[in-house]
């Protein structure tokens, strides 16, 4: 399988899969697929803080740094 990486490659689909003779998914129209279904699932975005904060960094060299 090949997944083209770009919306610029959307045209090259069928010639890569002649060329290649393997199965070729256009990223884009991939990314929108997962996109509708999450609407249609009615998922959304979490509001719930799951990510801990950074921990402090020496900064050193910088004119900010500790």
């Amino acid at each position: 399988m090949v997944v083209l990486g770009c919306g610029g490659m959307a045209a090259l689909e069928h010639a890569v899969l002649e060329w290649c003779g393997v199965h070729v998914t256009d990223g884009v129209a991939a990314a929108v697929t997962v996109a509708q279904s999450l609407v249609w699932l009615g998922l959304r975005t979490s509001k719930v803080r799951t990510y801990a904060n950074p921990l402090p960094k020496d900064l050193k060299g910088f004119p900010f740094g500790r």
